[in-house]
């Protein structure tokens, strides 16, 4: 890996915590892989509106969270940024995903 690929890396994983808002959801497929999706509310302070963060997880990993975590436990996440866009009536959606 080179200088670059190393920084294009470095500013695309990130570290995430917080606290669920309900419970994952956990999809399995035909091809016997399955992913599990929740979103992160987060907060700079107490007070302000939430951003919210759409985490996927796949493979074993996405079985033990939803196993494992249940609305309101607190969870870290990292992984890679994704972004993708859609039109929805007459504006572009934008959102953002941690996937790992």
């Amino acid at each position: 890996m080179n200088t670059k690929q190393f920084e294009q890396f470095e500013q695309n994983y990130k570290v995430f915590s917080g606290y669920l808002s309900a419970d994952p959801e956990i999809k399995y497929f035909e091809s016997g892989s399955c992913k599990t999706s929740f979103s992160l509310p987060l907060k700079k302070k107490k007070d302000d509106d939430a951003t919210w963060l759409n985490c996927e997880s796949w493979g074993k990993i996405a079985e033990n969270i939803a196993e494992h975590y249940k609305k309101s436990d607190e969870i870290t996440v990292f992984g890679y940024f994704t972004e993708q866009e859609y039109k929805e009536k007459t504006y572009l959606k934008f959102i953002v995903k941690v996937v790992g």
